[in-house]
């Protein structure tokens, strides 16, 4: 008789668990349904799903009105920043250190919620990335978005330096959208492409290369010496550039530059003959020059531009025409192009940021 009231007991048991597992899938199925349902809805409103998690913290409430002009990234940042591997040094200008209740933002106890990118490939977003917040100067206007030297948690996942590489992504036009606390405040678009080589016996089969405002913008900069200097930047896509030496994978590139004011000749790059430039593979560098007069001698310092129309035509060995760029100045002030002048700008989120001692310069087409 015991034995059967057991053998009972063990069989309801079962029983009970059986069901209790029925319903725990069912609830499962049940919630997995309308999560579908969501996402389809929102898909028909124009979304799209995200990748890599959705998870994006709230951000701290800054206090904005700590400085008066309005938050950017350094343009000179955003070229030497972004490169075909990781997304990273960039700084930024004007953003808060303080909260609107008055409190000092901690850069490791508030990190997650206080420099962030939110990466997006053809619109989609992807996934964000943080950054530490520890490197401040010029009296707290220039804040730096460094990779953080700990790992963090992002969906329940440790993250850390191998998880940053954009390239895991593919090829695929992106835009970095840049947030401090709860403000998107930047943005920045380039493209990245892959390059494939046919050639069995490479050492190397495919390369990634971004590319952008790099090949559209160069710049004049009033160095610390008072110097006028001009600044381009250079790359190359080739898998194998020496054909003797498979390892050096640097190019020879001779350049010249030549400064027209007034349609005559004023001043030319400091140096006798070209200059050569060591182009590096797939990797953005920018070349600088200093100006001397074609009719006396000297360097042009800065303080020297006086008023009038001015032209520079840079020669780059294996490109076909020079590329030029135009400016004018007034009142020895060098005009700003509109997307970098503050006054003429309507969109704050595509400010070219040159500070105070970077103004650029568009390609003429």
């Amino acid at each position: 008789m015991k034995k059967i009231i057991l053998l009972a007991c063990i069989a309801f048991t079962v029983n009970s668990q059986a069901q209790l597992l029925n319903k725990l899938n069912k609830a499962k199925n049940q919630a997995s349904q309308a999560s579908e349902v969501v996402d389809k809805a929102s898909e028909a409103k124009g979304g799209k799903k995200k990748k890599g998690g959705g998870g994006f913290p709230t951000g701290l409430k800054l206090d904005w009105t700590q400085f008066k002009q309005t938050p950017a990234i350094t343009f000179s940042s955003l070229l030497y920043g972004t490169t075909a591997g990781t997304i990273n040094s960039y700084t930024a200008t004007f953003i808060p250190n303080k909260t609107v209740d008055g409190k000092t933002v901690h850069h490791f106890e508030n990190q997650s919620e206080y420099l962030r990118i939110k990466v997006f490939k053809d619109n989609q977003y992807m996934n964000y990335f943080e950054y530490s917040g520890n490197q401040v100067f010029d009296d707290g206007k220039k804040t730096k978005f460094n990779e953080p030297t700990s790992r963090y948690q992002r969906d329940g996942e440790w993250v850390g330096h191998s998880e940053s590489f954009i390239t895991d992504w593919g090829p695929g036009n992106y835009r970095l959208d840049f947030y401090a606390g709860d403000k998107m405040f930047y943005s920045f678009d380039f493209e990245l492409v892959k390059l494939t080589n046919n050639d069995a016996y490479a050492a190397m089969n495919e390369m990634y290369v971004v590319r952008g405002p790099w090949n559209n913008f160069a710049y004049l900069n009033h160095a610390d010496t008072g110097n006028l200097l001009f600044g381009f930047y250079l790359t190359h896509e080739e898998f194998m550039p020496n054909p003797s030496n498979s390892r050096k994978t640097n190019k020879s590139v001779k350049w010249s530059v030549n400064m027209f004011k007034d349609n005559k000749l004023y001043a030319q790059h400091y140096g006798n003959g070209p200059n050569t430039a060591q182009v590096e593979q797939a990797k953005w560098n920018d070349n600088q020059c200093a100006f001397k007069l074609v009719n006396k001698p000297g360097e042009i310092k800065f303080a020297d531009l006086t008023d009038g129309s001015y032209r520079i035509e840079l020669t780059v060995e294996g490109e076909a025409n020079p590329r030029l760029y135009k400016f004018t100045v007034k009142d020895k002030k060098i005009v700003l192009i509109p997307e970098q002048d503050r006054s003429k700008n309507t969109d704050p989120t595509r400010l070219i940021e040159g500070w105070n001692d970077f103004f650029w310069l568009k390609l003429e087409k």
